[in-house]
């Protein structure tokens, strides 16, 4: 036995290798998807309304890229748990988006401007969505949140890097971050390509949606989720259009929404750890009043200076949503079932965002962004009173560790 003991120990220093070295791949190329992503999404409000396009088109085009991003949700999600494989859709949907990005380049008018953000949209699903769920197939259940609200950091730090490195780059010529999309989310593949595995799954012939829908806590929380959804149009597209309206410049732009990344770094980590020691439902109750404490600030805010603190509050629109969210949807759905679950979680979400951007637009060309604000804020406070009374009717939910 003595002379195995070497040989083992060399065997588990070596997986233990392997590992930390698929992590730190796993992480760059979270962190270089996220860059390329917070590039289309934070800096295109700006693009379009230095096209001169009014508010109602911004809202049809915004409201394209979501429904885009509601049906590849539905379609990679149920693939992936039929197929039993997520790296390769990972990888084929990332590497046709670079092209896709570039057709920016010669585009004109807005409605090929809405097919080009539709097309991205649901080019952009694998490269998060999909991955997120390749990295809570490989975390144990111990400390789960915390552990995927770490790895969602270097998410954050491609956003924050994203928003305050590539803005003041945008001033003469706003294009470019096609350009430097396309690159960013083809450098991802290099760290993904070398330093990932997936151990396939069997093929599923199961009917995922049905089972995953049938679940009384999960279709609740999609249906919360919808309501809060109005959130990310507020926060990206209408707030970079408000901004550009009020003369602030795409590096000032960069700084204000890149308080988004600034905020969701510390919030990812600390909003798991406080999930795993209190429950994900309260944190999830806060998460909608957190919410809707930022439109009601955003409906009131001046200068593009006063915006910045209330970028704090993105602790809860994203930070909770997304750390605690997540794990929760993952725990309550059968393994069978994660990608096509977390996928409806994104689905529903995606659904509130095209509703935001189609009845915001609407709102704010008839009485102002700030009435709009108000208008989301309402939307998501009846979110948060719906699960809170459900919350409190369903008493056997405790600590994670119990459920």
């Amino acid at each position: 036995m003595t002379e195995l003991e070497p040989e083992s120990s060399r065997a588990a220093a070596a997986s233990s290798a392997a590992s930390s070295r698929q992590w730190l791949a796993l992480g760059v190329t979270v962190y270089l998807s996220t860059f390329s992503a917070a590039i289309y999404q934070i800096f295109l409000g700006s693009f379009l309304s230095r096209r001169g396009l009014d508010r109602e088109a911004v809202g049809i085009i915004g409201a394209a890229g979501s429904a885009a991003m509601m049906t590849g949700n539905l379609v990679w999600g149920y693939v992936s748990d039929s197929w039993g494989k997520r790296r390769s859709l990972i990888l084929v949907a990332s590497l046709v988006s670079v092209p896709a990005l570039l057709l920016w380049l010669p585009a004109t008018g807005w409605r090929q401007y809405a097919v080009l953000n539709a097309v991205n949209y649901f080019l952009i699903v694998p490269g998060t969505s999909l991955l997120a769920v390749l990295v809570l197939d490989l975390l144990t259940p111990a400390a789960r949140a915390q552990r995927f609200g770490l790895f969602r950091m270097f998410g954050s730090a491609g956003l924050l890097s994203a928003s305050w490195g590539t803005g003041w780059l945008l001033r003469s010529a706003p294009e470019r971050m096609f350009v430097f999309a396309a690159i960013a989310i083809a450098l991802a593949m290099i760290p993904f390509v070398v330093g990932t595995h997936e151990v396939a799954r069997p093929r599923s012939n199961r009917f995922h949606f049905g089972h995953v829908l049938r679940k009384r806590r999960i279709l609740l929380f999609y249906i919360c989720q919808l309501l809060h959804g109005v959130w990310e149009p507020a926060c990206f597209l209408f707030l970079s259009y408000t901004l550009t309206q009020a003369g602030a410049g795409e590096g000032l732009v960069g700084i204000i929404l890149g308080m988004n990344g600034l905020v969701a770094i510390v919030s990812l980590p600390l909003a798991g750890r406080l999930a795993d020691r209190w429950g994900r439902r309260p944190m999830l109750v806060a998460m909608y009043f957190i919410t809707g404490a930022r439109m009601l600030l955003y409906s009131i805010a001046g200068a593009p200076l006063s915006y910045i603190p209330i970028q704090l509050l993105h602790f809860g629109s994203f930070g909770i949503s997304e750390a605690v969210g997540s794990v929760y949807v993952a725990e309550q759905a059968d393994e069978r079932d994660r990608a096509t679950a977390l996928a409806c979680f994104h689905l529903f979400h995606s659904i509130g965002a095209m509703v935001g951007s189609v009845a915001g637009g609407v709102i704010a060309s008839a009485y102002g962004f700030p009435v709009m604000y108000r208008a989301f804020a309402a939307v998501i406070a009846v979110a948060g009173i719906v699960f809170f009374v459900a919350l409190r009717a369903d008493r056997d939910e405790a600590l994670p560790a119990r459920s």
